[in-house]
């Protein structure tokens, strides 16, 4: 689409019809079609054109869905051949009509119908440029032999190290269960959970047993050249997903129908389990002396996709910890409890959180290694859970002082000690005002994870990094980057996709969109 083209259609549907020209003198005015009585405008001409197209229920998701696909085969076209314009005038067709779909928005004035013409033709533009690199000119091989240090980092897939990758399985296992139990306590359709999972799963069998790298080994078996067993890792995932699926089915025939407290009960005693969780999968990793004999696999060697969630939910599960503890040290009147709580809050917040990570690597080991021999990926999990919970404390903060202070009368009333006022009643109220802010917060510590790679720690961006220096993807680095960009792109989607569903069980959003009243 040219920007010529946008000019011409903007002049004759737009500029034209509004022309005081037009309203003296009538040249069409002998012409018996009523919709052809003046010069039509974008919205008249769209009218005409697909007004007796008939709708369905997913029509705008499916006229999307053909204008880009109508796009790739323009692309992927000889430019010289038929095809080529056929598909380039469907493309065309199909976003003229998602403008008839939303006319009524778009072109109802004309400086609106200005800014969506030229709205339509950057879309279009940046849609054309994004399916020419991805599907045309890219190659995205490096991704796809590399998938596996991506996700798990290069000391899983070592030919010689990669042995310990079983320490990953049982934490799949772990969040397979949540993912299944907390989906089947929301009472859904059984069929909104079970499509989308075996998507999911069908994408993790194709990952990988698809051209799994497999050499003959001398007792005439496979063996993968990645450090683990592909069929033994194929049944271990087929295991994992059917313990989510299996834990969705139970859970959902027993919560479907159940009373609204006991459905809050249990999802508060799976919160529980998870932070459990997410302690165990740090002792399988990593055991204690005390525990095991073995070493395990040091925090420093971890890596990959797997290393960013590690440090995001640890910093998201202590740091909670810490912005409740300074939200409430905050508002105390006790100078024993709000002067240090100002402190370390006005302290993390004066400075940028890559400053303090370097303050992790350079100063903190002299502070806490008199008293605890942590490496720098321990380090990295302290420094950003201070960082978050900091600013948790402030947004909580926000959210406390909105309570009404006759609450806290009335809980004392009735009997109620200080602490159960605060964890009962002032903070849930508070987490319920103010979790739009805090998913945010959520969501902005996951992609803060990245910033570890000015340490030397293998995280996804780190690998990403590093993958183009091998001898057979040099210089293929717009495509690692840009693959670790859009994992992170859809892991923050589908979190706020979850804000979202909690938002409105908890009666703070409209069906339709927009607040609730």
């Amino acid at each position: 689409m040219s920007f010529n083209l946008i000019l011409m259609l903007i002049f004759l549907f737009v500029v034209l019809p509004n022309l005081e020209f037009w309203k003296r003198i009538d040249p069409l005015r002998r012409i018996d079609f009523k919709p052809l009585k003046k010069w039509p405008d974008i919205k008249t001409l769209l009218d005409l054109v697909f007004g007796r197209v008939p709708r369905f229920k997913y029509t705008v998701q499916t006229s999307l869905a053909l204008a880009i696909f109508f796009i790739y085969l323009t692309l992927k076209m000889d430019q010289d051949s038929l095809g080529y314009e056929g598909m380039y005038v469907l493309s065309l067709v199909m976003f003229a009509y998602l403008g008839h779909l939303f006319s009524d928005e778009l072109f109802d004035t004309t400086w609106n119908s200005i800014i969506s013409f030229f709205s339509f033709f950057f879309i279009f533009s940046l849609i054309s440029g994004i399916i020419n690199f991805i599907f045309v000119e890219a190659d995205w091989t490096i991704i796809w032999r590399n998938r596996r240090m991506l996700l798990v980092g290069p000391y899983f897939v070592n030919p010689i190290t990669g042995s310990e990758i079983w320490r990953l399985w049982p934490p799949f296992y772990l969040i397979m269960l949540i993912l299944g139990s907390a989906y089947g306590s929301l009472g859904e359709k059984r069929s909104k959970f079970l499509v989308p999972y075996a998507i999911f799963g069908l994408i993790c069998v194709t990952l990988l047993v698809y051209e799994a790298d497999y050499e003959s080994v001398s007792e005439g078996g496979l063996t993968s050249n990645r450090g683990y067993d592909p069929m033994k890792s194929l049944v271990l995932l087929l295991g994992g997903l059917g313990v989510g699926c299996a834990s969705f089915l139970a859970v959902h025939s027993r919560f479907h129908d159940a009373e609204e407290y006991k459905v809050r009960y249990f999802q508060n005693l799976l919160v529980s389990f998870t932070v459990f969780s997410f302690i165990i999968t740090i002792m399988i990793l990593d055991p204690p002396d005390v525990i095991a004999e073995d070493d395990g696999v040091k925090p420093s060697a971890w890596g990959g996709l797997v290393l960013n969630l590690i440090f995001a939910s640890a910093a998201i599960v202590v740091g909670f910890g810490i912005g409740i503890c300074l939200a409430f040290g905050r508002r105390s009147k006790l100078p024993v409890f709000y002067l240090p709580s100002i402190a370390v809050i006005e302290t993390i917040r004066s400075g940028p959180l890559v400053a303090w990570l370097f303050f992790a690597q350079i100063l903190l080991p002299d502070v806490v290694n008199p008293v605890w021999e942590a490496d720098i990926a321990s380090r990295v999990i302290l420094v950003l859970s201070l960082f978050f919970g900091c600013y948790l404390a402030e947004v909580l903060r926000g959210g406390l002082q909105a309570v009404p202070y006759g609450q806290y009368e009335a809980a004392t009333a009735l009997g109620l000690s200080h602490t159960q006022i605060k964890l009962q009643i002032q903070l849930p109220q508070a987490i319920r005002t103010t979790l739009p802010a805090i998913v945010s917060m959520m969501i902005g510590m996951l992609k803060d994870t990245s910033l570890v790679y000015f340490f030397g720690i293998y995280d996804a961006f780190r690998v990403a990094k590093d993958l183009p220096a091998q001898w057979d993807f040099i210089g293929q680095h717009e495509q690692a980057l840009l693959f670790v960009g859009m994992t992170f792109w859809i892991l923050s989607f589908y979190l706020s996709k979850v804000s979202r569903r909690i938002e409105k069980n908890l009666g703070l959003a409209r069906e339709g969109g927009g607040e609730a009243t």
